[in-house]
């Protein structure tokens, strides 16, 4: 495509000294040591203006201008976010022939959108709804009374128990597994009873989870994914928990029963929120951290159980000066029992 229409796209101003910026064309957006003829690339940290002089790229994404390159510079606060949005021009995945396999079963009572593509080994079960370009992988389990919106993609061994939603663009990677039940037993006297799972899993549009995430359906009511959110692979979210709007988790995170997670929620790996919380917007919870106790306000909290920050860290430092700590209090003991117990032949001092 011509430059000045992925300026336009992007919203950036063009800084070039030449006369041919109307006939640049762009054919792809790589990493710099990548980039050629016909690529777009980013500077995104000030560590790779060294290189800018041998730059081959046709065009280049940057905060503000610098005269090392020669060539179309595209002004950007944020160089990095412009250059993802590019690169979905260029990157368009290969999702196979359209239409249903052979070997693939979908019952007669399902409905399915144009131009779907659903891959040999995929099940759809009774009344299912698949929107328009849905791509279902080898493997995939659609339940009965599933719906699945426009242009989402199952990646192969996804599954979907019944009536479970999914929304539109979204993208789930293998071996996720959306709906089964909640951990939910009642123990008494010796005896555990299970608690029937007769809620669902509502998935809004525009998620992407990694590979084997778990999301658990809700006891009754339901689980729900908002918009926009993104998990990194092995995620697990357990039953009746919400999750709010662009909230994104790194790998190995959890989340128990009932909890309510706000927006923009950002969690490290391996981090973990206890059941029944309230955490507001904006929370950041460090990698391993567990929260146990809801949040009174957004900030960064780290650690077992988590804190804030600033509070962790001056913990830290007191539990490394421990041994410093003993050494000064057996001092002062040692003082004080000379000071109790005065040597023989001593007088004690007269009040």
């Amino acid at each position: 495509m011509r430059l000045l229409e992925l300026a336009e796209y992007l919203g950036t101003p063009v800084h070039y000294a030449g006369s041919n910026l109307d006939t640049i064309d762009i054919h792809e957006a790589v990493g710099m040591a990548q980039a050629k003829s016909g690529s777009l690339t980013f500077l995104g940290h000030s560590a790779y203006l060294p290189y800018l002089p041998q730059l081959k790229a046709s065009a280049l994404i940057i905060k503000e201008a610098h005269a090392d390159f020669a060539g179309p510079q595209l002004l950007h606060d944020d160089p990095h976010f412009a250059y993802a949005k590019a690169a979905l021009l260029f990157y368009k995945p290969d999702h196979g022939p359209l239409g249903v396999s052979p070997q693939a079963f979908v019952d007669a009572s399902a409905q399915l959108g144009k131009d779907v593509r659903i891959h040999p080994g995929a099940y759809v079960g009774q009344r299912a709804v698949l929107g328009d370009r849905v791509v279902l992988y080898p493997g995939t389990y659609i339940g009965h009374d599933v719906s699945i919106g426009d242009d989402s993609v199952l990646h192969p061994n996804v599954v979907v128990y019944q009536s479970c939603s999914i929304g539109a663009r979204c993208l789930l990677h293998a071996g996720t597994v959306i709906g089964a039940d909640g951990f939910g037993f009642a123990v008494s006297k010796g005896e555990i009873c299970k608690i029937p799972q007769l809620g669902r899993v509502c998935v809004e549009d525009d998620v992407e989870m990694g590979a084997n995430c778990t999301i658990d359906r809700a006891a009754n009511g339901e689980t729900r994914i908002r918009r926009s959110v993104k998990f990194d692979n092995q995620v697990h979210i357990a039953h009746g928990v919400d999750i709010g709007e662009y909230t994104m988790f790194s790998a190995q995170t959890g989340v128990a029963g009932s909890t309510k997670v706000g927006r923009w929620v950002l969690m490290g790996g391996q981090g973990g929120i206890a059941d029944h919380l309230q955490v507001p917007d904006g929370v950041k919870v460090g990698a391993k951290s567990g929260l146990i106790h809801s949040p009174e306000e957004p900030g960064t909290y780290i650690g077992f159980p988590a804190a804030k920050q600033s509070e962790w860290r001056r913990g830290l430092m007191n539990l490394k000066r421990v041994g410093e700590y003993e050494k000064r209090l057996r001092a002062l003991e040692a003082r004080l029992a000379a000071l109790e117990s005065p040597s023989e032949g001593q007088e004690l001092p007269q009040n």
